[in-house]
């Protein structure tokens, strides 16, 4: 299974946080904390991939983003996340 990698920039507002993907124009996730971000970036990556000629079955990325520990802060960062 190959690997892709996003630049995702994470932004917080008024406790809670909301990433979009640089790459990927119009994905976009958020989430009332870090974790929860992450699993519905998954989830909107998975599903903004599938849109794509071609693309994978819906969700297929769900739970696969893969960062260093710590690493998934406010700011911009990058991701991988399985093909």
């Amino acid at each position: 299974m190959s690997t892709n990698e996003y630049i995702v920039k994470i932004h917080e507002e008024d406790g809670s946080y909301w990433a979009e993907v640089l790459e990927l124009p119009g994905c976009f996730a958020s989430g009332r904390s870090l974790d929860e971000l992450r699993e519905a970036l998954a989830e909107s990556i998975g599903l903004y991939l599938a849109s794509e000629p071609g693309g994978e079955h819906p969700g297929s990325t769900s739970g696969t983003i893969s960062t260093e520990p710590g690493e998934f802060t406010v700011g911009e960062m990058r991701i991988r996340v399985a093909a």
